[in-house]
């Protein structure tokens, strides 16, 4: 069993938490500013969030004698020692460099030694501790917030420490170093883990290998395969034993028996959903043990002893995941969770049962980032215990008494006994699937980007217009055409403009805690809307300033402008169900305009199109009479995303069809465009413009982590 690791009195922390007993450390860098707390890099009008590789090269200068790194430095304190290539080392030192430049772009910031290594060629300041804490506080439409990344000047309550000033200083600068890579530890490698040596590669296909499971020795593994278009289901008994069990593409996900002689795998199109079980020695023989839904993401784990199943699955869209056990001796089927939308929107997330086959673990997605962990009994599926972890959780497996968990990049230790959430590895991309075989660690990861395309629908030619390596993606475009849009290029969900003519660059942050946003152009083209944890904000575009129309407490979900602008059509749940409600920009008052339903809306003189919740269909609503009446039958509840209205004209996304135009005059619905590959629905239409986003190729492969001093197998 592996020995729990105490993190410096911290209960819950990852290496990119700071716990909340010290203060906030912060570093001048010529003119920029470095703040180790948050990970960003700052000029004065502009800040990065510095992806982990960054920010762990920028901590090792800041630490190292004169700024100064040998390439053997970088790679003992980056890569552990393990035999990395040059244009490892060479992009490592590149991505800094360009955070530097995008800030700074009239100053060098590092310099290379020929033959020898790196150094930081700025002078270097650390900044005393703040003594209070700047609280980001959000009053409803009177009082502005400026979050346009900027640095805050703080001003030191002592002598500043400069790096290689002699013995005088060298005493709080040691301190600082050692307090920085103990507490903070930002470098996950060079935290003390059973973890430290190589992940071992077990696939070695092209594009990605996902939705791994294994048998209970290890010693045969199910996984998929993927490249382009191609999808294969592939049985690994060694690393050059593979055989291929299906090319269904209808096959959506799949799991091996602990005693590897049975397969369950989920077939899944619009026309229905099945789970099949087959015993490997008889593939032919297959026979479907329970159904689910067309649109839900179906996933599947065995029970230990290989003779049932936890079926994870949805009623529909609305309603959260929930997990059901199935027997299959007696084909008897259990839903043994239930959770509430209100509590928790997605519900189910992932889930695993312990060695013994005695307990389950299942996490659960609750808002504001945060995961609960459930500890079910396995027999009575009784709730043994359970606690809020102050992080999204998307993975989990029993590594021992222990649970192992996934977060972005991040593998995290969690014991109940000790109440305390440890660090592990980094595996520097995310993973998409884990098993845990005598406390070998198997994991499958991913990387994924998306670029905006813009397709002119009158001669029908298309172009990529926002390309980057990262997550690019609900595009919106103002009539002046304008393009603003969301993106992860420093590490998190940013708003990002591209004026007609120029080059895009960041606009603002997200107010509070990491969560999905949805924009808005106003009419004027002069400001963007979204709704955030509960509010509806406005971000007015030349200043950058950001403001609260409608306070938390309404339950703020889709907001549309008004087209005259005088006012916005937003959902929320405030009176029991998702219903629409019209805020006067004039008065700030709100008026309930749905009473049977409604979810995203947009008023058009005394006429109310909207979407509902809990149906398909787009709807009409007289307000001068108060009669409903159903407007287009085949409309998905996918679209409360994207659907618009525009100058008479509705568009909307059908599903195996593509984007879908109604006119309101005519009643004639026609395909505008049918579904580009690899599409993701995000797009807006402007001026005979589209703009859509299309997800890259994902990269992805298996890998083995084997506790320090083990044999790998």
């Amino acid at each position: 069993m592996i020995k729990s690791l105490p993190l410096a009195k911290a209960s819950f922390r990852t290496f990119s938490d700071m716990p909340e007993h010290h203060s906030h450390q912060r570093f001048l860098i010529g003119q920029l500013t470095f703040d180790a707390n948050s990970r960003e890099l700052s000029s004065a009008t502009e800040s990065l969030y510095l992806e982990p590789q960054a920010y762990q090269l920028l901590s090792l200068f800041i630490a190292a004698e004169q700024g100064q790194l040998s390439r053997d430095q970088m790679i003992e304190q980056l890569w552990a020692g393990r035999v990395v290539s040059e244009s490892a080392i060479n992009k490592s030192v590149s991505l800094l460099r360009k955070a530097f430049a995008q800030l700074d772009p009239a100053s060098p910031y590092i310099e290379t030694l020929p033959k020898v290594g790196y150094r930081l060629c700025q002078p270097l300041t650390i900044e005393a501790p703040q003594q209070q804490a700047v609280e980001f506080v959000a009053e409803p439409a009177i009082t502005t917030q400026t979050t346009t990344p900027a640095v805050v000047a703080v001003k030191s309550s002592g002598f500043k420490t400069k790096l290689g000033l002699g013995l005088l200083w060298a005493s709080p600068l040691l301190f600082f170093v050692w307090w920085f890579f103990i507490t903070l530890a930002p470098a996950p490698e060079q935290l003390t883990t059973p973890y430290m040596t190589a992940p071992v590669p077990v696939s070695h296909g092209q594009g990605v290998e996902y939705d791994l499971s294994l048998s209970a020795d290890g010693a045969v593994l199910l996984y998929f395969s993927s490249q382009a278009e191609k999808k294969q289901l592939l049985l690994q008994q060694n690393k050059d034993q593979l055989q291929l069990l299906s090319e269904d593409n209808d096959i959506s996900t799949a799991a091996l028996s602990p005693d590897a002689l049975q397969i369950l795998w989920v077939k899944q199109n619009p026309q229905g959903c099945v789970v099949e079980w087959f015993l490997l020695a008889k593939p032919e023989q297959k026979k479907t043990v329970a159904l689910c839904n067309t649109d839900a993401v179906v996933k599947l784990s065995w029970q230990n002893d290989s003779k049932g199943f936890y079926l994870r699955d949805r009623a529909d869209k609305t309603q959260p995941y929930a997990l059901s056990h199935y027997r299959l001796d007696t084909t008897a089927k259990q839903q043994i969770t239930n959770p509430l939308s209100s509590e928790s929107p997605t519900g189910e997330l992932a889930f695993a049962e312990s060695d013994d086959g005695k307990k389950l673990a299942v996490l659960r997605y609750m808002e504001n980032q945060q995961t609960l962990l459930l500890i079910l009994d396995s027999s009575s599926f009784v709730v043994l215990q359970q606690k809020i972890l102050p992080l999204q959780a998307t993975q989990i497996d029993w590594l021992g008494n222990q649970l192992l968990l996934s977060k972005g990049a991040e593998l995290l230790q969690y014991s109940f006994d000790t109440d305390q959430l440890e660090f592990l590895f980094y595996t520097g991309r995310t993973v998409q699937s884990l098993a845990v075989v005598q406390q070998q660690i198997y994991y499958a990861d991913y990387e994924l980007d998306a670029d905006i395309w813009q397709h002119d629908l009158s001669d029908n030619k298309a172009r990529i217009r926002i390309g980057s390596s990262k997550i690019d993606r609900m595009p919106r475009v103002s009539h002046k055409g304008d393009l603003a849009f969301l993106s992860q290029r420093h590490g998190k969900d940013q708003i990002w403009l591209q004026p007609v003519g120029q080059n895009e660059y960041l606009l603002a942050d997200l107010p509070g805690v990491p969560a999905f946003v949805r924009l808005q152009w106003s009419p004027d083209g002069e400001s963007l809307i979204f709704s955030k944890d509960g509010a509806l904000w406005q971000l007015i575009v030349a200043s950058g300033q950001q403001r609260v129309l409608v306070a938390p407490e309404h339950q703020v979900e889709v907001a549309n402008w008004i087209a005259d602008g005088s006012g916005i059509i937003y959902s929320s749940q405030q009176s029991g169900d998702w219903q629409l409600w019209q805020l006067d920009l004039n008065t700030a008052a709100t008026t309930q305009l749905t009473t049977q339903g409604g979810y995203s809306g947009y008023l058009l003189k005394d006429q109310l199109y909207f979407s509902k919740f809990h149906q398909d269909g787009l709807f009409q609503l007289d307000l001068t009479t108060g009669e409903e009446q159903l407007l287009i039958a085949d409309f998905n509840k996918i679209n409360w995303l994207n659907w618009s209205l525009s100058q008479g004209q509705i568009y909307y996304y059908q599903p195996d069809q593509g984007i879908r135009q109604y006119q309101l005059q005519s009643k004639e619905n026609s395909l505008l465009l049918a579904t580009p590959e690899r599409f993701v629905h995000h797009y807006a239409i402007e001026n005979q413009q589209l703009f859509y986003v299309k997800a890259g190729l994902p990269k992805g492969d298996i890998y083995k982590l084997v506790p320090d001093g083990a044999k790998s197998n």
